[in-house]
C-alpha cells in the first residue's frame, strides 16, 4: 500500500483491510472484486490484484507463512529487489537493505553521490557501502528502518543538517553540496489524454457497462461506453459513433493527475426511446452500479 502512496493515505486503508483480512489464508479466499473494492481510492490497482495472487501463493506454497530469506521473497509474485529487501530486513531482521527513495536522499548527501538519482547503479554503489555494516550489526531492522525516518523527518529535500547525526561525517555537509543532491533524473512530460463516456439508460432503469480487460490502463474496471484518446474533438465523435451517432448531453469535466499522464474526464448522458445493443457492453440495472468495480474516477462522478 505504500507503493507511491504517502502514510496519512494509507492508514485508514490498512486497518481496514487487516480487520477484514487478518492472515494470508483469509486474504487467499477472498474474491477479486472485493479486493479491489477494498482497495479503491489507493490508485495502482495491479497492487491489489497482485496481493491476493501472492496471498494464494504463501498458503499454497509456504503454509501461510511467508519466507524469510530475500532470495525466496523474489520469487513470489509482486515483490521486486525493494520490497524483497524491506520484509528481510525489517519483519525478519535479516542482512538485507532496502533502498527507497528517503534512503537514497541520505546516501547521496552522506557520500556526495553525483550520479543520476534514482538509477541501478547507483543504488549498487550504495548497496557496496552499506552492506558490509548490515552484515556486522544485530539491529538490522532498527538500521534499515533509521535510514528511511532520518530521510523522512531531518533529511528532508530542504534538509535540516544541524539537527542530523550523520552531520560529521556527511561530505555533502562539508562541502555545502547537500542542496544539490540527489541529483535527479529529467522529468519525463506527462502525456494528455481525454477520456470521453456516456451513460446510456432506457426507460426501464438500464444502463450499459462493460469490463475492461486486466492487462493495461484501469485493467479489470468497469466502464460505461468510453472512448480514450490524444485529442478532445476526436474522442467526443468516437464516442458519438460508438453510441451511434445519437445527439449526447454533456455533464461535466474533470482532471486527474498519474505518475505518466494527466486525464481531462468528460462525461455524457442519453436516455433512448429505443433500447440497443453496443457490442460488448450489457445492459444492468442502474442501482446496480455501486455494486460494480467502476473505474474510480467515473464511481467518484456517480455520488
Amino acid at each position: 500500500m505504500l507503493q507511491q502512496t504517502q502514510i496519512v493515505t494509507v492508514l485508514p486503508y490498512f486497518d481496514k483491510w487487516t480487520k477484514r483480512w487478518p492472515n494470508w489464508k483469509s486474504l487467499s479466499k477472498a474474491n477479486e472484486e472485493d479486493v479491489v473494492s477494498m482497495w479503491s481510492g489507493l490508485g495502482y490497482y495491479s497492487r491489489a490484484r497482485r496481493l491476493l495472487v501472492l496471498a494464494q501463493k504463501v498458503v499454497s506454497d509456504y503454509n501461510g507463512h511467508l519466507p524469510s530469506e530475500k532470495e525466496e521473497l523474489l520469487k513470489l509474485p509482486g515483490i521486486g529487489d525493494y520490497t524483497a529487501s524491506a520484509i528481510a530486513s525489517i519483519a525478519f531482521n535479516k542482512a538485507s537493505f532496502p533502498v527507497d527513495g528517503n534512503v537514497r536522499r541520505v546516501l547521496s548527501r552522506f557520500y556526495e553521490n553525483k550520479m543520476s538519482s534514482p538509477s541501478v547503479d547507483q543504488d549498487d554503489v550504495f548497496k557496496k557501502e552499506v552492506d558490509p555494516v548490515f552484515e556486522k550489526t544485530k539491529k538490522r531492522r532498527e538500521l534499515a528502518q533509521a535510514l528511511m525516518e532520518l530521510g523522512a523527518l531531518v533529511c528532508t529535500p530542504k534538509a535540516n543538517c544541524v539537527q542530523c547525526p550523520l552531520n560529521k561525517e556527511c561530505l555533502g555537509y562539508k562541502h555545502d553540496s547537500f542542496a544539490s543532491l540527489p541529483l535527479k533524473k529529467k522529468k519525463v512530460k506527462a502525456e494528455n489524454i481525454f477520456i470521453n463516456y456516456c451513460w446510456v439508460y432506457d426507460d426501464k432503469g438500464n444502463t450499459l457497462v462493460k469490463q475492461r480487460p486486466n492487462k493495461g490502463r484501469f485493467s479489470g474496471f468497469f466502464e460505461p461506453p468510453l472512448i480514450e484518446h490524444a485529442d478532445n474533438t476526436t474522442g467526443h465523435k468516437k464516442l458519438m459513433n460508438l453510441i451511434g451517432k445519437e445527439e449526447i448531453k454533456f455533464l461535466k469535466s474533470s482532471i486527474s493527475h498519474f505518475t505518466k499522464y494527466k486525464a481531462k474526464w468528460s462525461s455524457h448522458e442519453i436516455y433512448l426511446e429505443k433500447k440497443k445493443s453496443i457490442k460488448g457492453y450489457k445492459w444492468v440495472k442502474v442501482d446496480k452500479l455501486q455494486q460494480l468495480n467502476l473505474i474510480p474516477k467515473i464511481k467518484e462522478g456517480l455520488s
